[in-house]
């Protein structure tokens, strides 16, 4: 196996695992948390898929940005576009009070309806990330 494949399925495998634990967040009700894990788990399949198809050095962290390099490999991944730009809102702000207007805390900013948006779109990224390295 070449090293960008092995590097892929750390990444794959890694994606993976997040929306495990972005799943498991939402049945625990720790929305903040579960839409942050999806935004990660999104973000690393899709540096799964890049990284399969060759492409080095993926530096930003951007899920729709990430989406849109996909899509001009495959155009599947036009729908992961517009997911990505609801994803990348939970980035930074599901985890830094300062980015919140007092009094807001993330853990409390959060609900359950777009922990459920955010890792059902999660789902989508990573199994489509999955079938296209096939």
């Amino acid at each position: 196996m070449k090293r960008g494949s092995e590097e892929a399925i750390r990444w794959l495998r890694q994606a993976r695992h997040d929306l495990e634990v972005a799943t498991k967040h939402l049945e625990d009700r720790f929305y903040s948390d579960a839409c942050f894990m999806a935004e990660q788990a999104s973000q690393k399949a899709l540096k799964a898929y890049l990284t399969a198809r060759g492409q080095r050095f993926i530096l930003h962290h951007s899920v729709a940005r990430l989406a849109s390099e996909a899509r001009r490999r495959d155009p599947a991944f036009k729908p992961a576009e517009a997911w990505g730009k609801l994803l990348d809102q939970y980035y930074i702000p599901t985890r830094y009070p300062d980015v919140l207007a007092p009094p807001a805390a993330p853990f409390e900013a959060y609900t359950q309806k777009q922990a459920r948006e955010a890792v059902g779109f999660a789902r989508k990224i990573v199994a489509l990330a999955m079938e296209k390295m096939r």
